[in-house]
């Protein structure tokens, strides 16, 4: 991805909604298994594309994630709000 000033192609990956792990860990394990559900029914090619958004998901959300106490913590209404 690239950065601009500190801001990814998709955006802030934080979300107030998505500060409690749980709901983190929850949204990791449904795209593992619908990567499953995928590569069971034989489609691979769906399988590798969701396969590679679940990795994302792992990545920003399990290991990336800044949680509300982090100080440099930037939420994307926020980014929205200093461009303005």
């Amino acid at each position: 991805m690239t950065q601009n000033e500190g801001k990814s192609v998709f955006g802030a990956a934080e979300h107030p909604w998505l500060d409690p792990v749980w709901r983190r860990i929850v949204l990791v394990i449904f795209c593992a298994g619908w990567t499953g559900m995928e590569y069971a029914s034989g489609e691979t090619t769906w399988a590798f594309i969701v396969g590679a958004i679940t990795v994302y998901a792992a990545w920003a959300y399990l290991y990336a994630y800044k949680g509300p106490d982090h100080p440099s913590r930037k939420t994307a209404a926020e980014t929205d709000e200093s461009e303005g």
